[in-house]
């Protein structure tokens, strides 16, 4: 969806500027393209995305010769932004967020469910919605085992993620109240009060509405529940590979920007508690 937004935004400009030829678009047009984003107030992230969504475009026309040529983009060179640590919450926080919704209904069961997997299991919320029902496999009658979950992730690259403790019983409680409530209930795990899959908008509204009621920052996003799982996992003992498998970063170094988190906790505790802190 962002990749098209781009591409609309992309196109605009175009015909505004009156070039409907691809062979007319050149190194400049595309920096003043860019240079319009950022004047309109484009974060950078977005701007490197936008970027990205140009090159993937023009690559790929020229590799299907629709385009004679070089490619554009290819003097632009690369954009890049300064490194900022991801948004994290204290242990205490994201436990009076995973308590705040309701057991007493079907929506705050489900809502239960969606929380634990986004900061028991670090998915994204892309992740959740796509969740099947077939995806999970718990061993019957073995309740302190825990249960495993095949996810799609970023590029359709498969992952195992293992799911137990409060996380688990919250799964299954979904999954029966699931039943009860929709008698020929689709494949996707998560479901919406007309029986579809959830959207990533409602995961997003979701977890603000939550934090609202747990008196939260209402900055927080899905993937902060995801930073949290994360960086919660290497404070506690984990080791970098394994953290990097378990959140299916293809990059290691996607990883390691939570070992700045780490360190600053770390830092947090020594100033506190140490006598020469």
């Amino acid at each position: 969806m962002a990749y098209k937004r781009d591409l609309n935004r992309f196109i605009s400009f175009l015909n505004h500027r009156k070039i409907n030829e691809w062979e007319k678009i050149t190194p400049e047009i595309l920096s003043d393209f860019l240079a319009k984003a950022q004047l309109e107030g484009l974060s950078p992230s977005s701007q490197i995305r936008l970027l990205s969504s140009l090159r993937g475009l023009l690559k790929w026309m020229i590799a299907e010769k629709k385009i004679k040529g070089k490619d554009p983009t290819t003097t632009i060179g690369k954009v890049s932004k300064w490194k900022t640590l991801p948004m994290t919450l204290q242990p205490e926080e994201v436990l009076a967020l995973l308590k705040a919704p309701s057991k007493s209904s079907w929506i705050g069961i489900r809502d239960r469910a969606l929380l634990a997997l986004l900061y028991g299991a670090g998915l994204r919320a892309s992740e959740c919605v796509s969740l099947k029902i077939g995806d999970i496999h718990f061993e019957i009658g073995d309740k302190e085992r825990p249960g495993i979950m095949r996810i799609t992730g970023k590029g359709n690259k498969e992952r195992l993620v293992p799911l137990g403790g409060i996380a688990r019983k919250r799964i299954e409680d979904w999954a029966e109240t699931r039943i009860q409530k929709f008698k020929q209930p689709p494949a996707y795990f998560l479901l919406s009060k007309s029986g579809l899959k959830l959207d990533r908008q409602h995961v997003f509204k979701s977890v603000k509405k939550y934090a609202l009621k747990a008196n939260l920052s209402t900055d927080i996003s899905p993937h902060t529940l995801r930073h949290s799982c994360a960086t919660h996992l290497l404070i506690g003992g984990g080791d970098l590979r394994s953290v990097q498998e378990f959140l299916g970063h293809a990059d290691l170094r996607t990883t390691e920007h939570y070992t700045h988190v780490e360190v600053e906790e770390l830092q947090a505790l020594h100033q506190m508690h140490h006598p020469r802190g």
